[in-house]
């Protein structure tokens, strides 16, 4: 903010730790000319960085941020002094200002979503934040109904990796379990991903929660447009978008490359493997927070449970069910399995033939069964993941299996 301000920009400035996707829709609600986020994400709290918004809400795009990194690499090469002001005086001069993420984001999101059906319905909620910037937030819109765990200010998230993904979130499974919860919600350290967990204490997968949106959006919200996906989200949205006669996009992996999609085709969501799910009236951005109470909404109007929605959604489409190992590996040997992988001919993985090669981001071989292996660098780690997607999860770990020994060789 000092710097910014020193650099003759008005800012606002949240009072407390804040969701990326309240500084989102704040760029898009406050015509700002951008948004900066510092965060780790949904990475271990070492691997911190800053996310840039551009003026629409939405993840800054490669070309957006290709000059910023060219004036940062030109700075330091002049030693060029970095120009701010004091906070206080930024403040006096009405260069720096102050807001509650707690005030105009929470009122946007009771605006987007019925409320008062939620708590008539009497669910019965528990919310994990995993210690990041979504405490609270469920608590504040919907009050006693919900529960909450984590909710400590740690900047070492409880030593968790602040990822609604399963094995981050036995406490919240146990939670709901024992404590005879309907739901578990959780969001990631920044608050724009999301996980669920349904009654019985089984986790919720980001797959799933995608598919339910779009099945609520268009089948409650009676609302229409395009659906763009990441390569490693769930055929399910395929499928659905078949169903409602709408178009299905994919990107590569990373939400600015959904982002662009959103707004060159004015989509109406937008999701990813990992847990980001954007809502067009709301911003073209992922928000963990709102996606947990339009799950809410859809169970509430539909007056079934998490479990119920999602056996529905399987006897209508088929089942599917996914996983993702994650490998760590030196930047080298990921850099070989690459250029190895590009000159492999892989034409049989677990028993069945590769029928289709999608090389958008990585190596997905895609199965005569419509089953489907991808092996990928992650952008952000030094890891290789491998995710697969089945219709049993007994055939998702045997194409896992073949994945690993593909990564070994």
């Amino acid at each position: 903010a000092e710097v910014l301000a020193g650099n003759g920009l008005a800012v606002e400035i949240s009072d407390q730790y804040c969701p990326t996707p309240c500084v989102s829709w704040m760029v898009k609600d406050l015509k700002g000319l951008a948004g900066v986020m510092i965060t780790a994400s949904h990475n271990p709290w070492a691997w911190n960085g800053v996310k840039f918004k551009e003026s629409y809400g939405g993840s800054a795009s490669p070309e957006y941020i290709a000059p910023i990194e060219k004036r940062i690499i030109d700075n330091e090469k002049e030693g060029r002094k970095i120009q701010k002001i004091n906070f206080d005086a930024g403040e006096k001069k009405g260069l720096i200002t102050r807001f509650s993420p707690r005030v105009g984001y929470v009122h946007q999101l009771k605006k987007l979503v019925d409320i008062e059906a939620i708590k008539k319905s009497k669910i019965k909620i528990l919310n994990d934040p995993l210690f990041g910037a979504g405490t609270h937030f469920l608590k504040v819109i919907l009050g006693d109904m919900v529960g909450e765990i984590h909710t400590e200010a740690d900047p070492k998230f409880g030593g968790l990796n602040p990822e609604p993904i399963d094995k981050n979130l036995g406490e919240l499974m146990a939670g709901v379990k024992k404590g005879g919860y309907t739901v578990g919600i959780a969001t990631d350290g920044d608050a724009d991903r999301i996980g669920a967990v349904d009654e019985q204490g089984n986790f919720v997968n980001s797959h799933q929660i995608f598919a339910l949106l779009l099945k609520h959006y268009v089948e409650d919200k009676k609302l229409k447009g395009a659906v763009i996906k990441s390569v490693t989200a769930t055929e399910m949205i395929s499928v659905l978008g078949k169903k409602y006669k709408i178009p299905v996009i994919e990107t590569p992996v990373g939400f600015k490359y959904i982002c662009s999609e959103l707004v060159k085709h004015n989509a109406l969501m937008g999701g990813e493997e990992s847990g980001g799910i954007s809502f067009a009236p709301h911003v073209h951005e992922r928000d963990g927070i709102l996606n947990g109470l339009m799950l809410l909404e859809m169970m509430a109007q539909r007056k079934k449970n998490l479990k119920e929605l999602i056996d529905e959604l399987y006897r209508e489409i088929g089942a599917f069910y996914f996983d993702r190992v994650d490998l760590h590996l030196e930047r080298g040997k990921i850099e070989n399995l690459t250029e190895r992988l590009a000159s492999l001919k892989i034409e049989e993985i677990a028993g069945h033939k590769v029928a289709q090669k999608n090389p958008i981001d990585g190596f997905k071989y895609i199965l005569d069964d419509s089953s489907w292996l991808m092996i990928r660098a992650s952008g952000t780690e030094p890891l290789v993941r491998i995710y697969a997607e089945a219709g049993s999860m007994e055939r998702v770990k045997k194409l896992l299996d073949e994945g690993k020994k593909i990564v070994s060789q």
